[in-house]
């Protein structure tokens, strides 16, 4: 099978979106599949990978994706390229190309629903009601036209369902690569960080921005100061680190917060490792690649169970999923800086949690929802009639709630 992927955001800009595309493209690939990746051209950026097809592009910002230039010539790419399925991954300037080069051959559309879009408006400083209210018919409205949406819990299944979503849906799993711990890189992290044996440390891996609520992270350690031993080790960076950096400071936390800034990918393993303890108080993550890694490294996770976070960890077997509140968060934490015993108990169940997200097998199942999706199209001459779209795939989540 050849799949074309669309994107608006892809490398030198790393997300979850863009590790979740690279993981996915592998997984086909070592099934045998050839993987094409369409997307803007980046200033200063020149991709060493003949799969990579770069469009003619305007830049906002260094720090947000680009967007596809009207002016763009998409002759080559709407020639068709042998395509068997196409496979949109944002509902922007890109999925417009994605859908003209699908319904000019007759291909199968795919759109995975990534980012919930719904809840970023609200953090825009101008217009948020409006900019909500637009990313969310931006959603929609691609949703309506593709053939098959696919989401990776069935927490943002239900959510696309009451939104109106009428198109098909398949629950697929993103996959996460196991990360390799480099001899040593516990201790030389710690040592690196000025982390003492007998200082716990709680780890938050990911962006400092707005929509991640960092502050509610920091206003639930400020109320363990008193209590506990403990560090806060924040790896990541964004335009909310001196905000964060004042906020830590008024809390009376600043000498407990150690800012990582980026890490290489390939060294973030080791920050695992050195960590005791995940913390995730994001309220907008339709998965949440970061808590999978944290599981694998055998890290007991407290997450806000908003949205995908709240399906990924297993609430009181792999660590705990809190409301959207400071004193619970901080309850939870609590419990598992003091009881080692249930500590060692979610470390163990955290581990195998992170078994079931394995590459291969949520390769498999976007497989299934890509083959269910032609044979389907196929019998409607291209296209789903109104009669079937609520039918759901048989694709499941090979990650989902327990019974």
């Amino acid at each position: 099978m050849k799949v074309a992927f669309f994107t608006e955001g892809y490398e030198p800009f790393i997300n979850g979106v863009v590790t979740a595309i690279n993981t996915l493209r592998d997984s086909l690939e070592q099934r045998g599949h050839e993987v094409v990746i369409f997307a803007p051209r980046r200033r200063r950026h020149e991709d060493n990978d003949h799969r990579v097809m770069r469009l003619p592009s305007i830049s906002w910002s260094t720090r947000g994706y680009p967007f596809l230039s009207p002016l763009a010539r998409d002759t080559d790419v709407l020639a068709g390229g042998g395509f068997d399925v196409v496979h949109s991954h944002h509902p922007f300037s890109m999925s417009r190309l994605a859908t003209r080069l699908a319904r000019k051959h007759g291909l199968p559309l795919v759109y995975t629903f990534h980012t919930m879009l719904n809840e970023y408006g609200k953090y825009v400083p101008l217009l948020p009601n409006m900019t909500s209210r637009w990313l969310t018919s931006a959603f929609l409205r691609h949703c309506a036209e593709v053939d098959c949406v696919t989401a990776s819990t069935s927490v943002v299944r239900d959510f696309l369902r009451q939104q109106g979503v009428g198109t098909r849906i398949a629950t697929v799993p993103l996959g996460v690569p196991a990360m390799p711990i480099s001899p040593g890189g516990r201790d030389r992290v710690r040592r690196m960080l000025g982390l003492t044996s007998e200082r716990q440390t709680l780890l938050y891996v990911g962006r400092l921005t707005k929509e991640k609520r960092l502050d509610l992270l920091l206003r639930a350690v400020a109320r363990l100061r008193n209590r506990y031993e403990f560090g806060l080790c924040l790896v990541g960076s964004g335009p909310m680190e001196g905000p964060l950096r004042r906020l830590a400071q008024r809390l009376g936390i600043r000498g407990r917060v150690i800012f990582c800034g980026s890490v290489p990918h390939e060294q973030i393993a080791d920050y695992y490792a050195a960590a005791d303890l995940f913390v995730f108080p994001s309220p907008t993550d339709t998965m949440g690649l970061v808590l999978v890694e944290a599981m694998g490294a055998g890290l007991p996770c407290v997450a806000v169970g908003k949205y995908g976070p709240g399906e990924v960890v297993i609430d009181g077997e792999t660590g705990f999923v809190v409301p959207f509140d400071e004193r619970r968060f901080a309850e939870a934490t609590a419990k598992l800086l003091t009881d080692r015993h249930l500590h060692q108990r979610m470390a163990s169940a955290a581990r195998r949690r992170a078994s079931d997200f394995d590459p291969l097998l949520a390769g498999d199942a976007m497989l299934a929802a890509y083959q269910e999706t032609v044979e389907l199209c196929r019998g409607n001459r291209g296209r789903l009639q109104p009669s079937t779209q609520r039918r759901e795939l048989s694709a499941t989540c090979l990650a989902g709630p327990r019974e």
